[in-house]
């Protein structure tokens, strides 16, 4: 598939629906941009909090559970609980 898309002023660019279907992509969702050794621009999906804990468990299976920190979904919620007490402040 190719398909052409223009830049606007403010640098933004579609990515036409044929490819956001082909790769899975949603409204909202992070993507990531790589220039590769060609200078082409590689389009990659981000990582979802359930993404992320599951590598993070392959990663660290091993280690004791009082030493591997706090998951994904638990630094989301301290974070908000951060920013909403500093909001009130």
């Amino acid at each position: 598939m190719k398909y052409t898309s223009t830049i606007t002023s403010k640098g933004t660019i579609t990515i036409a629906a044929p490819l956001r279907k082909a790769l899975g992509f949603s409204p909202g969702q992070k993507v990531s941009l790589t220039i590769n050794n060609n200078h082409q621009v590689v389009i990659g999906g981000g990582t979802t909090i359930a993404d992320f804990e599951k590598i993070r468990d392959e990663i660290i299976k091993k280690i004791p559970d009082h030493k591997k920190g706090l998951t994904g979904q638990a630094l989301k919620e301290a974070t908000a609980k951060a920013w909403v007490a500093d909001y009130n402040e």
